[in-house]
């Protein structure tokens, strides 16, 4: 904590390191090189702290400042004659103006002698290339390569504070500062990125501030994230700010492995957290198609976010999360039945079915003031608007679908409407529900007419 006595203090207050997101070549080049410094110094502040060796010696480092010493004093006395002369004279000339006044030079030869060693060189280079090629200098490496090796230091850097914490050796905490980590980057270097950056912290040594614009970097499963929305407004006033914790969220396990799940299977899936209006949808079918859509009238569906859950699970995990952030949104998800019936002919509850209570229950735990658009496909969305089952490929059949039926567009375009305009009307076999017992019966009615 940063109080107490200066020296204290400075000791345990975090050592920031800041990584701007448009920094030149040589000033990116300058951060990797003090991150990897950093080990060095602590091993030397280690060393000026330490005691006697095991066997009752001095360390070299204290050995070194007892021969400075001894030098330092050697050198005074050696020169003290020159030193004497000068200030004779010195005193001579100032006595003209200020009678009685004299000049003393004090070398001050045994203080601070930690400051008169300068173990390792200003100018330490730090060079990269081929193995079996040319080694440039990091400033001239390209910028996905300086980022990349950023990471590499951030990475050493934790993995070496966390062994020296189990070791018992105390260090300074740190805290990193980076502006857009994804810039320049591959997208698997992206993903590493973004593990490394929220794996940092959990040596207790580092806390990390990440400001960005990929949805890659958010992650909702993480239980070591506090995350702020910012969002500027059209006349450039800023809107306000919108704090995430797991722990005010309550997600539970089942939750976090959901939304863990998603963020493998879909690193873009938190593009909503950026702004815009929000549409959950349960499966690829009906993802597919509605960004079709949005793909051949693009000035008519700007700034809609289709967020595919990839199962009714994870939109539970997700409507908390909305909830939270206090958004509209509209889900979309299939009915199915209350039974199947098993491959060897034997009826049985259906699961699928069980997690529509929980799909209702989070939906209408909306905070107070906002809206939402409960929807469902009666009994699957292919069957509700295609008017059949397709058992495999079928984001691509309705794909062709769309491209070549326009009756069979402006039906799927006026699902995506009632998704958009809570009070537009609905398709055939689209059903907006509030209790299990409501979505049961129009269920039935549907599958009597098929």
């Amino acid at each position: 904590m940063p109080w107490g006595a200066p020296n204290v203090a400075n000791s345990r207050r975090p050592e920031p390191h800041r990584v701007d997101a448009f920094d030149s070549p040589e000033t990116q080049a300058e951060a990797i090189k003090e991150l990897l410094k950093q080990a060095l110094k602590e091993r030397v502040k280690n060393l000026k702290t330490a005691g006697q060796t095991p066997d009752g010696e001095e360390n070299d480092y204290r050995k070194l400042l007892a021969l400075v010493k001894t030098l330092q004093k050697k050198i005074v006395a050696e020169t003290r004659g020159q030193i004497d002369a000068v200030n004779i004279e010195l005193t001579k000339m100032l006595q003209r103006v200020f009678p009685n006044y004299k000049v003393d030079f004090d070398a001050k030869p045994e203080e601070d002698l930690d400051k008169t060693i300068n173990l390792f060189k200003a100018d330490a280079q730090l060079l990269m290339g081929p193995s079996n090629g040319y080694l440039s200098t990091v400033d001239r490496q390209g910028s996905g390569a300086r980022r990349t090796l950023l990471w590499t230091a951030i990475k050493f850097i934790s993995e070496n504070n966390q062994k020296k914490r189990e070791d018992g050796i105390p260090t300074r905490p740190h805290v990193l500062l980076i502006d857009e980590p994804e810039i320049c980057l591959h997208p698997s270097a992206i993903r590493e990125a973004c593990n490394v950056l929220y794996e940092l912290p959990s040596s207790g040594n580092w806390q990390v501030m990440v400001t960005t614009h990929s949805p890659v970097f958010i992650d909702f499963s993480r239980d070591n994230t506090t995350i702020i929305k910012v969002e500027k407004t059209e006349e450039g006033h800023i809107k306000g700010t919108t704090v995430f914790r797991p722990d005010k969220v309550k997600l539970d396990e089942d939750d976090k492995r959901n939304l863990k799940m998603l963020n493998l299977c879909d690193p873009h899936v938190a593009e909503f957290f950026f702004g815009g209006k929000v549409i959950v949808v349960e499966g690829d079918t009906e993802y597919t198609a509605f960004n079709y859509i949005k793909a051949k009238k693009p000035l008519e569906y700007q700034n809609i976010h289709i967020v595919r859950a990839r199962g009714k699970a994870a939109i539970v995990s997700l409507a908390k999360v909305l909830n939270h952030f206090g958004s509209n949104y509209a889900v979309l998800h299939d009915s199915d039945t209350p039974t199947i019936t098993t491959r060897k002919g034997k009826e049985m509850n259906n699961p699928a079915w069980g997690n529509n209570p929980r799909i209702l229950e989070i939906v209408n735990a909306r905070p107070t003031g906002r809206r939402t658009r409960l929807l469902a496909s009666l009994p699957n969305f292919e069957e509700a608007y295609f008017g059949e089952l397709v058992g495999e490929e079928k984001p691509y059949n309705a794909l062709k679908r769309l491209e070549t039926d326009e009756a069979m567009f402006n039906k799927i375009e006026g699902l995506l409407k009632a998704l958009i305009d809570f009070e537009a009307p609905l398709p055939e076999n689209c059903v907006e529900w509030n209790t299990i017992e409501d979505l049961g019966g129009k269920l039935v009615q549907v599958l009597a007419v098929n």
